[in-house]
């Protein structure tokens, strides 16, 4: 819940997917970088200054407490920022959707929803097996008629068939990697001096 409210309360996101790099220094200096790929997600989160201090200090603490080390986790469903992952596609119901896929693939074979004319998936709509925790984005256009889905990198999961979630549904789990500086200001109110960073998690 800690991180849920860091985002529920957000004036302002920024959202990237950045390729896993690695980098080594050999001993003449040469700098090798190493893809893993994979494009992780990473979220930079600004609060508001002014939020009332007694409404906020335990989830602070919460937070605090999972800084760096734990993972945790949120949704983009009844935030005011829904149209970040609005479904774009026809489905009546997207609760209907299945997959089936291979891990380290990009395509994915999808059945269910009821989709009668336009588009199945359009570019960038969220997709998340029930069964994972991993988020990907449709990576262009599917035709009502067409069951074979491309994502925007390979499946982290291993092989394998589950319903899946689609748009607000879907759960990022990610790690704060920086937690921003804050003030207790006069009149119970807190001043945030930068940005939470949540990255994906991959461990």
């Amino acid at each position: 819940m800690s991180f849920q409210w860091i985002i529920d309360r957000a004036e302002t996101i920024t959202i990237n997917r950045k390729p896993v790099v690695a980098s080594t220094t050999a001993r003449d200096g040469t700098t090798r970088s190493v893809s893993r790929g994979n494009s992780a997600w990473k979220f930079d989160v600004r609060l508001p200054d002014g939020i009332p201090w007694t409404e906020i200090r335990g989830y602070i603490s919460q937070a605090e407490a999972l800084d760096r080390h734990t993972p945790g986790s949120f949704s983009f469903s009844d935030t005011g920022h829904d149209w970040l992952v609005k479904y774009q596609g026809n489905a009546s119901n997207t609760n209907d959707f299945a997959a089936s896929w291979t891990s380290g693939s990009n395509i994915i074979t999808v059945s269910g929803g009821s989709v009668l004319s336009g588009f199945r998936f359009r570019a960038g709509d969220l997709i998340q097996f029930n069964s994972g925790r991993f988020v990907c984005t449709v990576a262009q256009d599917v035709a009502f008629n067409s069951t074979s889905v491309p994502l925007h990198r390979a499946v982290l999961e291993p092989t394998g068939i589950s319903g899946i979630r689609v748009g607000a549904a879907c759960q990022f789990g990610v790690i704060c990697t920086a937690f921003p500086d804050w003030t207790l200001m006069s009149r119970n109110q807190v001043s945030w001096s930068g940005e939470f960073t949540f990255v994906e998690d991959f461990l």
